[in-house]
Order: structure tokens, then C-alpha cells, then sequence
């Protein structure tokens, strides 16, 4: 049998790691005035699946916004495709 990396990373490290760059994200836009920013997650899952992690329920925030806390380059096109949001209104962080 193998020994596992002691800093190996599993899925569901990268998942809280996201979810907390999420939360991270929400707490910003509500420091800077827009009070309905939530996480898609707590919202509506369909949102969520249509690869959008921000939404603001008072509309005030002039995009959707996806998360991405990775050390590499997102696959901006591969997320995109998935998505019905019009492309002027999409911005992945």
C-alpha cells in the first residue's frame, strides 16, 4: 500500500476553499454597499448551476459574478459556454 502525501489535497479541500473565497468575495461587496450580495449556493440552485457563484437580490450590482480560487489560469471559454448570462454581464474572479 502507498503512503499518501502528507499535504496532499482532496476535492473536498478545493470545494471549502472555494466556498470560502465565495463568502470572501460577498463580505467585500457588502463592505462596499451592495447589501443583498449573496452566495448563489444559499439562493437558488439553478443560478448556481448556470455558473453563477454572486448574486445581488436588490439589483444593484451591474454584473454575475463566478469564483475562482485556483493557483492556475481558468478555462474562461469552457465556463462561459456552460452559462445563459450575455457575456458583457459575466466576470469570473
Amino acid at each position: 500500500m502507498k503512503k499518501q502525501r502528507k499535504n496532499k489535497r482532496n476535492g473536498s479541500y478545493n470545494r471549502n476553499r472555494g466556498h470560502r473565497a465565495e463568502q470572501k468575495i460577498v463580505n467585500e461587496l457588502k463592505d462596499l454597499g451592495f447589501s443583498g450580495v449573496v452566495s448563489s449556493r444559499s439562493e437558488s440552485k439553478s443560478t448556481d448551476d448556470n455558473k453563477i457563484d454572486i448574486i445581488d437580490k436588490n439589483n444593484k450590482l451591474p454584473c454575475y459574478i463566478q469564483i475562482k480560487h485556483t493557483l492556475q489560469t481558468p478555462q474562461y471559454f469552457n465556463i462561459r459556454e456552460e452559462s445563459t448570462v450575455p457575456n458583457e454581464e459575466f466576470c469570473i474572479i
